[in-house]
Order: C-alpha cells, then sequence, then structure tokens
C-alpha cells in the first residue's frame, strides 16, 4: 500500500527562518511536527473543507486571490508557531535504539524541563496570536471562503475562538462578548 503525500504549507527553510531553529535541525524532526500542527490544530481552526481545499489549490498550483492571501499571510505563521509547540519536545528528547535520550553534543549542555516549558510556553503564545489572527480575518471575511462553513458528517467544523493554554482561559459560553485580540493585547 503507497502512502498518499502529504501538502505542507511551510517548508524546513520557512521555519528556519521564522524561528530560532538552525541549520542543525534535520527534516526528519521537523516534517513530522508540520504534518502534526496541521491535522491537529490548523484544521480546527480552519475546519476540514478550508484545509483540503487550500491543500488541493497549492497541490494543483490553483492558489489565488484570499485564498493566497490567506495562507501567505496567516495559515504558514499558524503552521509554523504550531509545528514549533509539537517540535521542542523532540528536539529535548529523542528515541533512538529502542530508548529515550537527552541529546548534548561537545560543548554544550542539556536544558532544564523548565527551561523547555518556557520555550514550548513562548512558542504557544507565538502560536496563538497568529491563529487569533488568523480566525479574525476569517471571521470578518467568511462570505469569500464558502468552505469554512460547509463542512458536514465527519468533517471538523472551525472553532471560532482560540482557547488559551497559558492560565488565560476564554469561555465559549452563549450570549458571552468574544474578545478580540486588541482585548488581549491592550487588555480591554
Amino acid at each position: 500500500m503507497a502512502l498518499t503525500a502529504e501538502v505542507l504549507f511551510v517548508n524546513p527553510d520557512y521555519i528556519k527562518r521564522l524561528t530560532q531553529l538552525n541549520g542543525g535541525v534535520e527534516e526528519a524532526v521537523m516534517v513530522p511536527a508540520i504534518i502534526l500542527a496541521q491535522d491537529k490544530y490548523l484544521q480546527q481552526y480552519l475546519g476540514t473543507d478550508l484545509l483540503n481545499k487550500l491543500k488541493t489549490d497549492v497541490t494543483g498550483a490553483s492558489l489565488t486571490g484570499v485564498y493566497q492571501t490567506l495562507l501567505d499571510e496567516y495559515v504558514r505563521k499558524v503552521t509554523v508557531w504550531w509545528a514549533m509547540v509539537e517540535m521542542l519536545p523532540n528536539l529535548y528528547v529523542q528515541l533512538d535504539n529502542g530508548g529515550l535520550i537527552i541529546r548534548t553534543a561537545e560543548n554544550t549542555s542539556a536544558i532544564t524541563e523548565s527551561d523547555l516549558h518556557r520555550e514550548i510556553e513562548k512558542a504557544r503564545q507565538n502560536a496563538q496570536f497568529y491563529t487569533i489572527r488568523m480566525v479574525e480575518y476569517l471571521l470578518q471575511n467568511s462570505g469569500s471562503f464558502p468552505e469554512y462553513s460547509s463542512n458536514s458528517a465527519n468533517d471538523m467544523s472551525p472553532e471560532t475562538q482560540v482557547y488559551y493554554q497559558n492560565g488565560m482561559s476564554i469561555s465559549g459560553t452563549a450570549g458571552e462578548i468574544n474578545p478580540t485580540l486588541a482585548d488581549y493585547l491592550f487588555g480591554r
């Protein structure tokens, strides 16, 4: 059985340009994190139909207009930072010959677990920032993206609120005013 090719919205070079990753990080570590970020986080906020539309357009080189803007200005940055959230633990602890190890190179010292959690949290905050921007863009331009609301049956429908995991919680209860990015940035 042949595996289907994965459509990636970002490549390892793009991640290295936008983050602190250096050239020594192997593509084999980055690609699974990119795939997971797209499936686990991006699909949650785009919905299955819009995610598949973007993948189809990227594969067919037919991405234009608002879809190109969505991908270039929003989706790629969301993917990068959620991929970092997933990738950082794998850079710290790796599976090697059937066992888990913490790698260190000559003239380096391993970071502590609290250092790792701090770096993951910084990546998560960046991911949440870009996710909020993407969701706000989609909500303001939902008429331009019919796939945003066409999900059915086993498809994932998009979340229209970004739920924080860093101690700040946003409730999704009915009748509640939905906070905007500006509310969080400027404490409104």
